[in-house]
């Protein structure tokens, strides 16, 4: 069960669009966007749409996501995704700046990030940021 206001990685979305598997995941997120509890944000966006299979997949997606609640990426969210990377690589890691943003978008809008992918619990481990992670989920 769902609990609070979410933001999906596309790691997530990736697994919930998926025609087999993944069932916990799906129905979890199912009960959340039923509830209104799931936004999105334009680099889970652009990263989801990149890999649509042909331009009828391409603009199914487009709506779909259309219908989600957007967080908006502002500039202090881009200032803080850098502040955030910046903390992180003086302790010796180096993420990838899309997850920075999204890790900062969760932040700024009070979201627990839901997603598949080990660096967001690399940045769960030295900020504030509150995750759920279904990388172990078959």
């Amino acid at each position: 069960m769902a609990h609070g206001l979410l933001l999906l990685d596309s790691s997530v979305w990736v697994r919930y669009l998926r025609t087999k598997g993944w069932e916990e995941l799906k129905a979890a997120v199912q009960e959340a966007l039923a509830r209104g509890q799931v936004a999105t944000c334009w680099v889970v966006n652009a990263e989801l749409l990149i890999g649509a299979r042909d331009q009828t997949a391409f603009e199914t997606l487009l709506e779909v996501l259309r219908g989600v609640p957007e967080v908006a990426i502002t500039a202090a969210i881009w200032e803080e995704a850098a502040r955030l990377g910046h903390g992180l690589r003086k302790q010796g890691l180096l993420l990838p700046l899309p997850d920075l943003v999204i890790a900062q978008c969760a932040i700024a809008d009070g979201r627990v990030l839901w997603h598949a992918d080990g660096h967001f619990e690399q940045i769960r481990q030295r900020s504030s940021l509150r995750t759920r992670d279904w990388q172990t989920q078959p």
